[in-house]
């Protein structure tokens, strides 16, 4: 059974995990688990309750604060940075592409921002941001996501309205 849980540096083989994308390889096995450790992050894994050392996929997000986007009128005229979550990186080990994967972290990290909007937490967020690479663009947007611009760097934007309503049909099946 697939599950998603918190990266554990005992539990977890992060050096036989590779993407083809050095960067994130190196991120999972060598910065991942002290960054959690740090609290300036938190790293998910996707494994199979069977083989739970082998990382099928991860993802980090982290809070941040951005300027308000553009066209943003829920906070028009909000001169203050708003709290938001970053999906800072997200990867799918090699071997396991084409099994939508992706799509089944991405939906993960999007229910979990909804859950961080809640009223019982300590801190509001206005949606999901990540710093998509051009050829993944297309995969962002088809969940909902848009470009915006803040913060003089192109981003792309889930509101935390639309990760609501995804969580919601994800708990209605």
């Amino acid at each position: 059974m697939l599950e998603t849980v918190q990266l554990d540096k005992k539990q977890h083989d992060r050096k036989g995990f590779d993407c083809g994308v050095d960067v994130l390889n190196d991120y999972l096995a060598k910065y991942a688990s002290s960054s959690d450790q740090r609290s300036l992050t938190k790293t998910f894994v996707l494994v199979d309750s069977e083989q739970p050392k082998k990382i099928i996929g991860f993802y980090t997000l982290a809070y941040a604060t951005v300027s308000v986007p553009d066209g943003f009128p829920r906070l028009a005229n909000y001169p203050y940075p708003a709290p938001a979550l970053t999906l800072a990186r997200m990867a799918i080990d090699k071997s396991f592409k084409k099994h939508r994967f992706g799509e089944q972290l991405l939906l993960e990290c999007i229910r979990k921002t909804a859950l961080a909007a809640q009223p019982e937490n300590p801190a509001a967020v206005i949606g999901l941001f990540v710093d998509a690479k051009e050829d993944a663009v297309g995969f962002y947007k088809q969940y909902g996501f848009i470009e915006v611009s803040c913060e003089n760097t192109r981003k792309l934007y889930l509101p935390i309205t639309t990760c609501k309503k995804v969580a919601l049909a994800m708990e209605n099946g």
